[in-house]
């Protein structure tokens, strides 16, 4: 999985507003990958945090678009 060019693709969904299963299946499935390989972004956690408000699609796609020029 090059980390890069999914962040950049998610980005793009979620900019669009409407997240679908599919969307956030992916999106949880590139946050894990992230995770196990020690990148942690407190944005990201918050799109389905129990404890903390929930980020919205666009602050997400926001911050996917930074991670995937940074990566």
């Amino acid at each position: 999985m090059d980390l890069r060019e999914t962040a950049a693709a998610l980005a793009s969904e979620f900019g669009a507003g409407t997240i679908s299963p599919d969307l956030r299946r992916r999106f949880i499935a590139f946050r894990t990958t992230l995770f196990q390989r020690g990148i942690f972004d407190p944005v990201l956690v918050r799109f389905d945090s129990a404890t903390a408000p929930a980020a919205s699609a666009s602050q997400i796609a926001e911050e996917l678009a930074t991670l995937a020029t940074s990566l």
